[in-house]
């Protein structure tokens, strides 16, 4: 049995929310933070005492993502992948 992309992520979200919901069950408050980009926009949320550096942290990953997504899909194109 292989597990197709698809499969990883949905086992990567199962798992991140039941770590999120462990955690809140065992204290009283939780922090949580995150970006979403639409277009070139992004929108940063958050709350919590350690919500705003979530979402720098969330924000400075997917830059990281979208970056390594273009070069990578560059050196596809010249052939020099693979």
């Amino acid at each position: 049995m292989t597990l197709r992309l698809g499969d990883i992520g949905l086992l990567i979200f199962i798992a991140g929310f039941g770590i999120l919901a462990a955690g809140i069950s065992g204290q009283g408050s939780a922090s949580f933070g995150g970006v979403v980009f639409i277009g070139p926009f992004p929108i940063a949320f958050g709350s919590g005492p350690g919500g705003p550096d979530l979402a720098l942290a969330s924000a400075l990953m997917g830059v990281a993502m979208l970056v390594l997504l273009l070069v990578w899909s560059v050196r596809l194109r010249s052939g020099k992948l693979g």
